[in-house]
């Protein structure tokens, strides 16, 4: 029995790892399609239900809002049977339309966006007296949130 040489075998290795590779991506592309296929099946049943849980939560959301008084009269968190109503209150910055020009005009430059639009994080970080200086005053915003319980 004559052995094959070792252009032989790497010739023979170099044939099979073609075939595999062209096995596999036969394979992977059977599997996308049919995975395209399932994702449209199901995206027409997924879709009326992401709007049914959208129209939910706005509504839930607008409930808060215009019931706080009722809702959150004993605290800031609501514990109900199906999960809790959650209200937070935290700082947000109010910016009036002439900030930018009053940041440009008192070299604040380091909030200035190349656009030329104001960068509201950085602003929202300063102390109330430099947002004074530009006319901006931080307010107190309440944001609504939910939780819902799990099973």
């Amino acid at each position: 029995m004559q052995k094959s040489s070792p252009r032989d075998r790497a010739d023979g290795l170099l044939a099979e790892i073609r075939t595999r590779g062209a096995e596999l991506a036969a394979l992977e592309a059977e599997a996308q399609a049919r995975i395209a296929a399932i994702t449209a099946e199901y995206e027409e049943k997924l879709a009326p239900q992401r709007l049914l849980l959208a129209g939910a939560d706005k509504a839930l959301t607008g409930l808060m809002k215009a019931e706080k008084k009722a809702l959150f009269a004993d605290g800031d968190v609501v514990s109900l049977p199906h999960g809790s109503l959650i209200r937070n209150q935290d700082w947000k910055v109010t910016i009036p339309r002439d900030a930018l020009g009053k940041c440009e005009e008192l070299g604040f430059a380091e909030v200035i966006k190349i656009a030329k639009s104001l960068d509201r994080e950085a602003i929202e970080k300063w102390t109330d007296e430099r947002l004074f200086l530009i006319g901006a005053e931080r307010k107190t915003a309440t944001k609504y949130s939910y939780e819902v319980k799990k099973g």
